[in-house]
């Protein structure tokens, strides 16, 4: 079913089901991102190369930010402000190969006035719709202004981004 509080709205405000949805979904407090691995992706072997999956990661986030109704650019553009990787930690436990269905499951743990942690795992997923973990990664984010000085949150995006911390 899809969202009634429009994260779930496409460009031409048609609704669409949570699964459909390019921009992924909400699932029990995570946002959802389902992608698919391509050639670019991976080595020569097949193998997704370690540093693609800090890519999914970003792509993830960002299209979770977009759910709750914010774009970056606007956000540059009319509040002054971005989001930066502060610091980054990963934990490889098995390897995403070509032509898998994978998903980034992120999910809020902490917001304050001018950053934010949040736990992202990279999930293969299984023609039975099961999933194994491939990658956990712990992010902390800063929010800067245009000078790149820390900067608080503007506060309706600290609070969209806080409706999601994990319980």
């Amino acid at each position: 079913m899809a969202s009634t509080d429009g994260r779930n709205m496409v460009a031409d405000g048609e609704q669409v089901s949570e699964r459909e949805s390019p921009r992924g979904w909400f699932d029990n407090g995570e946002h959802v991102l389902p992608m698919r691995v391509y050639y670019e992706d991976t080595d020569a072997a097949g193998i997704v190369y370690y540093a693609n999956y800090l890519k999914f990661a970003e792509r993830a986030r960002t299209e979770m930010i977009r759910c709750l109704g914010v774009e970056h650019r606007r956000l540059m553009a009319e509040a002054g402000v971005a989001f930066a990787v502060r610091s980054c930690a990963a934990e490889y436990l098995q390897p995403a190969r070509l032509d898998d269905k994978i998903a980034v499951r992120t999910r809020i743990d902490a917001v304050g006035g001018a950053s934010l942690r949040a736990t992202q795992r990279v999930m293969r997923l299984d023609d039975n719709g099961n999933e194994t973990e491939l990658v956990e990664l712990k992010i902390r984010l800063a929010c800067l202004d245009n000078a790149q000085r820390p900067a608080r949150m503007p506060v309706g995006i600290r609070g969209a981004i806080a409706t999601l911390i994990a319980a």
